[in-house]
């Protein structure tokens, strides 16, 4: 039987996936909502699981007013072609981040870069 697992990990817990338009650069960022394993595995392109193939996106976003994700686009999708980059867009509207920085420097505005990884694990099942 095969598992889809599916981390946004990188966008929630590492700094270094953020970079500024404007502004300081952010260190830190508070997020207030993130996609569940399962939102990602219900997005998960059924031509990938029919494959067995796993991929990875990087999506940048700007920051609105109140913490969510507009304007986003793909900037790497990895492998092309089985529509990862359009699951990570389906992701964006669950992220939101609080409209301040721990350092309390407003977000609105900012862009940030999101990786998203997507993997299928085979078990034993």
């Amino acid at each position: 039987m095969l598992h889809l697992i599916a981390l946004a990990a990188a966008a929630i817990s590492s700094s270094s996936a953020i970079q500024t338009a404007r502004g300081p650069d952010l260190t830190e960022v508070r997020w207030v909502a993130t996609p569940t394993g399962q939102d990602i595995a219900n997005v998960y392109p059924p031509t990938a699981v029919q494959a067995g193939k796993s991929g990875a996106v990087l999506l940048e976003c700007q920051v609105a007013t109140e913490g969510e994700l507009e304007a986003c686009n793909v900037q790497i999708e990895d492998p092309v072609g089985l529509e990862f980059g359009m699951a990570a867009l389906e992701l964006a509207p669950l992220f939101k981040m609080s409209p301040n920085a721990p350092d309390g420097s407003a977000v609105a505005g900012r862009t940030i870069r999101i990786p998203i990884m997507f993997s299928i694990v085979s078990t034993g099942d």
